[in-house]
């Protein structure tokens, strides 16, 4: 009689911890925000003329620092290591590009603060990129990049895997 009254204890304890532990999980997953960000790829195409070890070493060097200015707004830049196809197998569907940068930004209401809908802009943000602009029109597309071939694109992002 005493070995079933102590598992009997044993069980329902058990069970209360378990309920417990459970309930809980539930509730942390509960609190956690709702997670939207957004990224902006640009495809870079280089001009005739311009290595890729060159255009890379302004990138790192001269461009990519100007973003250092901007809360909740980052700057990264990539080359093409390999495709998924874009729905064909030989990837003619989409031009290769020669770089890509990723604008990233904390979330939609940062970089709506950023590139409002109605052409405007953040003050702070205007100011610094006034400064800069002649950087983006002679340098970035003068000298390093085709203008006529920068593909912007623009997602909204909502889960990760993390």
């Amino acid at each position: 009689m005493r070995n079933l009254l102590s598992g009997f204890l044993i069980i329902t304890i058990g069970l209360v911890l378990f309920s417990f532990v459970n309930n809980q999980n539930t509730s942390i997953q509960g609190d956690i925000p709702e997670k939207e960000w957004m990224i902006a790829p640009r495809f870079l195409k280089l001009q005739d003329g311009i290595s890729k070890k060159e255009a890379r070493e302004w990138l790192e060097q001269e461009y990519l620092p100007l973003y250092r200015a901007y809360p909740g707004f980052n700057c990264q830049a990539g080359e093409p290591w390999r495709s998924g196809g874009w729905g064909t197998t030989d990837n003619t569907l989409k031009s290769k590009a020669d770089f890509v940068l990723i604008y990233s930004f904390d979330n939609k209401t940062t970089f709506d603060r950023y590139f409002p809908e109605d052409g405007g802009g953040f003050d702070a943000v205007a100011e610094e990129s006034a400064k800069h602009m002649s950087i983006v029109e002679e340098v970035f597309f003068g000298k390093y990049f085709i203008k006529d071939e920068y593909q912007i694109e623009e997602y909204l992002m909502f889960a990760s895997s993390k």
